[in-house]
C-alpha cells in the first residue's frame, strides 16, 4: 500500500504545482481589479490569504521601468543635442577658415624647409662629424675645406637626397598644420568674443595666447617629425660613418635588415626632444619679434610695407638663434645614438657631460640660424604672393580697430 500511494502522492504535488503555475499566468495576464474579480484568492474569499501586494510591487516595477525608459531616452536626446551643438559649432569654425589657402601653405612649407637644408648640407655635415668625432675640425670653415679636399663634392654633399625628402615633408606638415591648427584656434576664440561682446567680439584681430600658439607648433612638429624621422636617421648614419652605404636606400635597407623598421626610428625620444623645443621657440620668437616691430614701426607712423624684409629678417636672426640654443642638447643625443645603436639616452648623457650635450653648437648655430633666417623670407615671400597676410600683420589691423573704439567712445 505505501508503494501504491507514494507514486499518488507525487502525482498530486506535480498536479498541484501545474494549477498553481497557470493560476499565476492567467494573473500575471489579467489588470489587478479584474484579477481580484476572478480569484477567490485574490478577494480573500473563504479564509484565503490576500495575495494584492506581489501585483502592487509588479505595478511599481512596471512603473519604474517606463520611468526609466523615459529618462533613457530624454538623456539620449540631449546628448543629441550636445554632439549636434558641438558639431554646429566645428562647422562654423571650419566655415569661418578660407580653406584654400592651406594647399599654398603646405608647398610653401615644403619648399622652404627642403631648399634651406639643402644649401646648408655641407655645414651639417661639419656638425654632425664634430658631434660624433669631437676634435677632428677645429671649425666650420676648415671642416668643410678639410672634407672638400679629402672627399670632394661627394662628401660636403653626403646625405644630401634624405635631407631633401625628409624636410620636404616636415616643413609641408609642419608648416602647414602649424597654421591650420593656429587658425582654428584663433577662430574659437573669435566666435567665442562675439558672443560676449557683440559689437568688436566679431572684428577682434586673429591671435593667440602663448599657450595655444605653443600646442599650435607642438601638434605640427610631431607630424612633421614622424614624418622625418626616417630619413633624418638615414642621414646621419651615412654621415657619421661613410663607409656604411653608398646612397639612401642602401643605407635604408642595411638599417632596416639589421635592426628591422625601428632601426629608421631610433632616437625618436631625443629628436622629439629636440625638434618639439625647436619649433616652439622658432615660431614664438619669430611671431612675438614680428608683432613687436610692426606694432612699434606703425605707431611711429612708418610704412611697414617698405620694411618687411627687414623686419622678417631680423625676427628670423633671433628666432633662429634662441631655437638652436634650447634645442642643442637633443641634437647631440641624436647623432651619437645613431652613431651608436643601442646605446640609450641616460647613457648618452651620462658619457656626453653638461658641457658635451653643446658640442657642436657653434656649427649648428650658424646652420640652423641661416636656415630658419631663409625659410622665413621665403615662406613670407609666397605667403605674400599669394595674399596670405605675414605673421605679425594683424598688429597694424589691431591698433586700426584700438583707433575707431576712441573714436566711437568720444563721440
Amino acid at each position: 500500500m505505501s508503494h501504491v500511494s507514494f507514486p499518488l502522492l507525487m502525482a498530486a504535488v506535480l498536479l498541484a504545482l501545474s494549477a498553481g503555475h497557470s493560476e499565476a499566468s492567467v494573473l500575471a495576464a489579467r489588470p489587478l481589479e479584474a484579477t481580484a474579480r476572478a480569484s477567490p484568492l485574490m478577494r480573500g474569499d473563504a479564509g484565503g490569504p490576500l495575495l494584492r501586494a506581489p501585483f502592487v510591487l509588479s505595478d511599481a516595477g512596471a512603473k519604474l521601468t517606463k520611468l526609466g525608459d523615459s529618462v533613457q531616452l530624454h538623456a539620449r536626446a540631449a546628448s543629441s543635442k550636445v554632439g549636434l551643438v558641438a558639431k554646429a559649432a566645428s562647422k562654423k569654425v571650419v566655415s569661418a577658415i578660407d580653406l584654400e589657402k592651406y594647399p599654398k601653405l603646405f608647398a610653401a612649407g615644403g619648399i622652404c624647409a627642403s631648399f634651406t637644408h639643402w644649401v646648408t648640407v655641407p655645414i651639417d655635415v661639419v656638425k654632425t662629424r664634430t658631434q660624433v668625432n669631437p676634435g677632428e675640425f677645429t671649425g666650420v670653415s676648415s671642416g668643410i675645406q678639410s672634407i672638400f679636399k679629402n672627399e670632394g663634392w661627394k662628401g660636403i654633399m653626403r646625405g644630401a637626397t634624405p635631407t631633401t625628402i625628409g624636410f620636404l615633408l616636415q616643413g609641408s606638415l609642419k608648416y602647414g598644420f602649424y597654421e591650420f591648427f593656429k587658425d582654428s584656434l584663433s577662430e574659437r576664440s573669435r566666435l567665442k568674443a562675439a558672443k560676449e561682446d557683440p559689437i568688436w567680439g566679431s572684428k577682434k584681430p586673429k591671435g593667440l595666447a602663448v599657450p595655444e600658439m605653443i600646442f599650435a607648433a607642438s601638434c605640427a612638429e610631431v607630424l612633421g617629425t614622424t614624418a622625418l624621422l626616417p630619413f633624418e636617421a638615414t642621414r646621419i648614419r651615412m654621415v657619421a660613418d661613410p663607409s656604411y652605404g653608398k646612397g639612401m636606400v642602401e643605407v635604408m635597407k642595411k638599417v632596416v635588415g639589421a635592426e628591422g623598421i625601428k632601426g629608421l626610428y631610433n632616437g625618436v625620444l631625443p629628436i622629439m626632444c629636440k625638434q618639439i623645443p625647436f619649433t616652439i621657440t622658432q615660431f614664438l620668437m619669430f611671431e612675438t619679434v614680428a608683432t613687436a616691430l610692426y606694432s612699434d614701426l606703425s605707431h611711429r607712423g612708418v610704412d611697414t610695407d617698405k620694411w618687411k624684409t627687414g623686419i622678417t629678417l631680423v625676427s628670423g636672426v633671433i628666432a633662429g638663434t634662441s631655437a638652436s640654443l634650447l634645442s642643442q642638447p637633443g641634437d647631440t643625443v641624436l647623432s651619437m645614438m645613431n652613431k651608436s645603436p643601442g646605446l640609450s639616452v641616460a647613457k648618452c648623457v651620462k658619457q656626453l657631460g653638461p658641457a658635451g650635450l653643446f658640442r657642436g653648437g657653434g656649427a649648428r648655430m650658424i646652420h640652423v640660424s641661416s636656415y630658419v633666417i631663409a625659410q622665413f623670407l621665403i615662406y613670407d615671400s609666397i605667403k605674400r604672393a599669394c595674399g596670405i597676410p605675414v605673421a605679425g600683420s594683424q598688429a597694424i589691423k589691431k591698433k586700426e580697430q584700438d583707433k575707431d573704439k576712441k573714436a566711437k567712445k568720444a563721440k
